[in-house]
C-alpha cells in the first residue's frame, strides 16, 4: 500500500493481502507474492496476516490489497519459490 489511508479498506476477515517485499527472513514461506487473509490488526500500522503456513504482523507498507478476492488463500496461490541459504548478517 502506497497510502496509509488504503487501510480503511481492509476488512477483518475478508479482505487477502499479498506481500510486496520479501520477508522470508522472518519465515522461509513469506516471500514476495504470498497471499495471505487479513485477520486483524496488531497496532495501528501493523496487520496481522494469515497465510496457509503461518499467521505474522505485517507492516501496512509491506503488502497491497488483492481486489476482487475475499477470503483464505489456499497453498496453491502461493508462490513457488525454494528459499536461498542466507548467510549470518545477511538482510
Amino acid at each position: 500500500m502506497e497510502d496509509r489511508s488504503q487501510l480503511d479498506r481492509v476488512v477483518i476477515g475478508q479482505t487477502r493481502v499479498i506481500l510486496n517485499r520479501d520477508l522470508s527472513v522472518m519465515n522461509p514461506n513469506l516471500v514476495a507474492g504470498s497471499q495471505g487473509l487479513v485477520v486483524g490488526k496488531l497496532a495501528s500500522y501493523t496487520l496481522k496476516v494469515a497465510f496457509p503456513n503461518v499467521s505474522v504482523g505485517v507492516n501496512w507498507k509491506d503488502c497491497d490489497i488483492v481486489e476482487g478476492k475475499t477470503g483464505m488463500p489456499t497453498l496453491a496461490d502461493q508462490p513457488k519459490v525454494v528459499p536461498k541459504p542466507r548467510t549470518m548478517g545477511e538482510e
